[in-house]
């Protein structure tokens, strides 16, 4: 079998041409593949974004959810103190009203020291009945200056070591 010169170029030729389609259909599907890889990685990128937006939107609103519950239970506590603390001052005030003060105390003794007097001066003009209740009177204002010094707080002296 003899080939001529123009068979064997027709040969290398047609090798060639087989060369370069086949490079060119395997450069196509390479491409396309990656075309078709960056597609699907694209969608499970967007896919995963997707659930991860969604994971911190729920987050977002736990986390609203959560400081909006914490805020009512902080302003229902301090409704709650703020009226406790009216109550108490309505009963300091009402306490303050009835308590004895040091200028009353003050006075207590002075009133006792008046009664001690007019007892002995009824004593002394033969009526002991008004003396015994002058006396009573006396000893019951000096009592109740008693109590109110008890009442009051101790100075601690502090030792100095």
């Amino acid at each position: 079998m003899n080939f001529t010169t123009i068979q064997i170029i027709a040969f290398i030729g047609a090798v060639a041409g087989m060369a370069i389609v086949f490079g060119l259909g395997f450069y196509e599907g390479l491409r396309k593949g990656k075309r078709e890889a960056f597609d699907i990685g694209y969608q499970r990128g967007l896919h995963a974004h997707r659930y991860e937006l969604t994971q911190a939107r729920r987050d977002i609103e736990s986390a609203k959810h959560s400081l909006t519950i914490s805020r009512l239970n902080a302003a229902q506590a301090l409704e709650a103190t703020t009226v406790e603390l009216d109550d108490c001052r309505a009963k300091l005030a009402n306490l303050q009203t009835r308590v004895i003060t040091e200028d009353d105390a003050n006075q207590l003794v002075a009133m006792a020291d008046k009664l001690s007097l007019a007892a002995n001066v009824f004593a002394g003009m033969g009526s002991h009945d008004q003396a015994t209740t002058a006396r009573k009177l006396s000893t019951s204002a000096r009592a109740l200056f008693d109590r109110y010094w008890q009442t009051l707080p101790v100075m601690e002296v502090e030792v100095m070591a």
